[in-house]
Order: C-alpha cells, then sequence, then structure tokens
C-alpha cells in the first residue's frame, strides 16, 4: 500500500506540466509552501520494508561502509528528521543540514518564505531558501547515537552562520563540529557553496583563493581537524560554477589542511549560461525566478559541470598522489543510473542527489533506490 507522500508525488507529476505554467509568482507561491509540508511529511515516514542493496555495490571509504555510491544531498533533511525513511529505502549513507550556529528561517520576500520552484520538462528546479535550519546544537541532538542501519551512515553538513562577524562565525562552526563528533556523525561536510547566503558568494572566475575561505578552512584545520578524538572525515563542498582553473588551489589548500574529500557541487547562479536547456514552456517561470529572487539552478542542467570539475579533481590527484585518504564527491544533475557509472569510470567515489531523487521518487515512490541499483546493475 502506498503512503501519502507517495501518492502525494505521484499525483503532482501527472499535473506538474501544466501547473507550471500559471502565473510564475502562483506557481512559487505554491511550491515553495508544498515543498516544506512534503519534505515535513516524507521525512517521518517510515517504511514497512527494509530493501538492501546488492552487496557489490558496497565500498569502504575512511573506514566506513556505505552500501551504495548515492545518497541524498543536504538541504532534503536539513533538521536531522529523515534517517530511517532513506534508510530503508536503500540509501548508501544519509546526510543532514545544512546547519549553522543559530537557528534560521530562511529567506523571505514578496511575501514567499524559502522561495522554490521546479521545471519538471527540463527536468531542473530552482530555490533561494537561505540554510533555513534548527542551528547545530538542536540537530546534533537529534542524530546523537541514532541507531543505523548496517551500510548507512550518517553525515552532516555543516556551514559557518552568515551575517555573523567572523570571529563568532568560527567559533560558533568550531562548536558545532564537536557537538556533531561528541553526537557519533560518521562523516561531516562543510558548505562553501549555498548560492543564497552572502557568506558563500565569492568570484568564481577569480584565479586566487577567497581570504575568508582560507581563514575558515585553516581554522577548521587548527581547531577541529588536528583535534579528532577518533577517525571522523571531513570534507568540502564547492560550487558548480567554480573555475577550474582554481582546482589546483583549492586541492593544495584541502590536502595540506588534512580534509579528507572534496564535493563538487552545489546549485549554480550561471542563469544564462544554462539558459537554453530551459523548456520553452518554463522559460517565463525561470526568469521570473531568477530575476526576481536569484537562487541557485538545480537538476540535470548541471549534469556536465559536475562531472566535468570531479573529472578535473581525479586528473590532479593522479598527478599528485595526496598523502592520506581523501575522496572525491559529485554532486549536480544525477538522476541515472548511467550518471552513477560515468562518476565511476573516472574515480569518483559517492554521488548525491536532490532533484533527481525526487523525480524518481514521483515515479518509484519507496521503491526509488531498488529500481536505481536495478539500473545500475543492467547498465555496468
Amino acid at each position: 500500500m502506498k503512503t501519502f507522500t507517495e501518492v502525494l508525488a505521484r499525483a503532482d507529476k501527472s499535473v506538474r506540466n501544466l501547473l507550471v505554467t500559471m502565473p510564475p509568482k502562483a506557481v512559487v507561491s505554491m511550491y515553495s509552501s508544498g515543498r516544506k509540508n512534503i519534505l515535513k511529511k516524507i521525512g517521518k515516514e517510515d517504511p514497512s520494508i527494509t530493501y538492501n542493496p546488492p552487496d557489490e555495490l558496497a565500498r569502504t571509504l575512511w573506514g566506513i561502509r556505505f552500501r551504495s555510491p548515492i545518497f541524498n544531498a543536504a538541504g532534503m533533511f536539513k533538521n536531522g528528521e529523515g534517517y530511517s525513511l532513506v534508510a530503508r529505502q536503500g540509501a548508501g549513507a544519509y546526510l543532514a543540514g545544512t546547519t549553522t550556529g543559530s537557528p534560521r528561517k530562511g529567506n523571505k520576500k514578496d511575501s514567499i518564505t524559502q522561495p522554490f520552484t521546479p521545471y519538471p520538462r527540463s527536468k531542473a528546479a530552482s530555490n533561494w531558501l537561505g540554510l533555513p535550519n534548527d542551528g547545530h546544537r538542536v540537530v546534533a541532538e537529534r542524530l546523537t547515537d541514532r541507531v543505523r542501519i548496517n551500510g548507512c551512515p550518517i553525515g552532516v553538513s555543516v556551514s559557518a552562520s552568515p551575517g555573523e562577524e567572523e570571529h563568532i562565525a568560527l567559533i560558533e562552526l568550531t562548536i558545532g563540529l564537536q557537538l556533531y563528533e561528541n553526537a557519533g556523525v560518521d562523516f561531516i561536510e562543510l558548505n562553501e557553496s549555498c548560492p543564497n547566503v552572502p557568506s558563500h558568494k565569492f568570484d568564481h572566475t577569480a584565479l586566487k583563493l577567497d581570504e575568508a575561505l582560507i581563514r575558515r578552512c585553516e581554522h577548521i584545520a587548527h581547531f577541529f581537524l588536528q583535534k579528532r578524538k577518533r577517525q571522523l572525515p571531513v570534507i568540502v563542498k564547492f560550487s558548480n560554477d567554480t573555475n577550474s582553473a582554481m582546482i589546483p588551489l583549492l586541492m593544495d589548500l584541502l590536502l595540506t589542511l588534512g580534509f579528507d574529500g572534496v564535493n563538487f557541487g552545489n546549485t549554480s547562479t550561471s542563469y544564462k549560461q544554462y539558459e537554453p536547456q530551459i523548456h520553452p514552456s518554463e522559460k517565463k517561470l525561470y526568469e521570473y525566478f531568477t530575476t526576481n529572487f536569484g537562487g541557485g539552478l538545480s537538476g540535470k542542467p548541471l549534469l556536465s559541470s559536475s562531472l566535468s570539475l570531479c573529472t578535473s579533481v581525479m586528473d590532479y590527484l593522479h598527478e599528485n598522489p595526496p598523502k592520506h585518504e581523501f575522496h572525491v564527491v559529485r554532486t549536480g544533475g544525477i538522476e541515472n543510473p548511467a550518471d552513477v557509472i560515468a562518476s565511476e569510470q573516472v574515480g569518483i567515489s559517492l554521488n548525491q542527489w536532490y532533484t533527481g531523487y525526487f523525480e524518481n521518487y514521483s515515479h518509484f515512490g519507496n521503491k526509488i533506490y531498488q529500481k536505481f541499483y536495478e539500473g545500475l546493475s543492467v547498465n555496468k
């Protein structure tokens, strides 16, 4: 028997191509509210059947067993909910967050809170959420000693608090990392890629590293990485808009400071670049959202850029082998088994999805990972 959210997702799929042709503000208002409600409901669901992926999909990274190479990206379960759902569905891991030192309500404009819209024919979406979350302390308590389903480790995405004075934000971030270490999470992702908060908006065309980024990474290395009480990998997530010429500088920074991996990337603000990939029937909505809210574009249009950036990282690592275990994670446009196979072929260790998850969920509901892995086995 299908759950309420499975039925709702299937119903939305049948009508959303028509819905997104309504007046743009009405579309954004409807989907912004609907997104929050369905995530709240889906995060509380607990499927009665547990699906276990084929053993051949598992890999051990940093001493942690991931039972498959794909799991949810940050932003899906911001406040530590939903572990039982994705673990029983068969995800390779679970990622909470992004969380900040202080709770945040997120962005609001034109009476719309946490603006979001899908572009279903384009298999894409835009959001201007602004890192809404309950804060490091509350989410860490929620995740403390969470009982695991074997092979589905728990990660959390964290960020320095936007708008906070730098020294205070760094102290809060360090405290947050320590709280999550004490909570028993298995890995941590430092979010340096959110386009919807001022502190992450650095010039991606620049050919030198942002000084604030360097200070944050150095602070974390000194006050957390070097003081970890156990093996707790910390990876850093950068934008899909990152200039590929920056990769050697970014990798030198992360490897020198002792970080354990990198994730390319997050959403994109290169609206003109991706406009040709937006379906003609959705361009009016796309123009309205990007003009009025800005925000980040996610989904299929980012498929090539995420693979290209991660491939460049792998090329760099082959030429400059790290002295410690270091892995590459890919986020952006992942939707089909072939996308994960393309990652595997260049040595990418893990993949995260968000827009692609919901596209598949609307088809397969709680059998989402089972169907995905069936396709992965066939395509291999």
